[in-house]
């Protein structure tokens, strides 16, 4: 050898690490707060889906009573029954499942700082 450096311009072979425990606890959060927004709530006895689906049209009848204060619907509950709703009812629905979508993103921070801070993510329990 003489000192000199040769460079050769070649591509790396792709080699992706595998997911650390912390990415992969972060990850099992994620699908856990998804789960928890999406499995309902009970407001003044009614059964009211949460999924995604559920929220956008919770939200366009909220948004119809805000324009007409005399409007009704006939809204499918998660039980499969049909039930008439008022103009405040659609809005207070609303913003129950608003509360519990926000609820979940708000336990999902809490238990996210959780995660970060152990010495073991795995064994933080992801409750909703």
């Amino acid at each position: 050898m003489d000192g000199t450096i040769t460079v050769v311009d070649e591509v790396a072979p792709s080699f992706q690490m595998p997911p650390f425990p912390r990415d992969q606890a972060l990850a099992a959060l994620k699908a856990a707060r998804d789960a928890a927004i999406a499995r309902g709530i009970e407001v003044d006895g009614l059964h009211v889906q949460t999924d995604d689906l559920s929220q956008s049209r919770l939200t366009a009848a909220a948004l119809a009573a805000r324009l007409d204060p005399g409007a009704t619907v006939r809204w499918k509950l998660a039980t499969g029954d049909f039930v008439d709703l008022t103009a405040p009812q659609i809005i207070a629905l609303a913003l129950a499942v608003r509360a519990h979508v926000q609820a979940c993103f708000d336990r999902e921070a809490d238990l996210a700082a959780q995660i970060r801070a152990a010495a073991d993510p795995a064994a933080v329990a992801l409750t909703f």
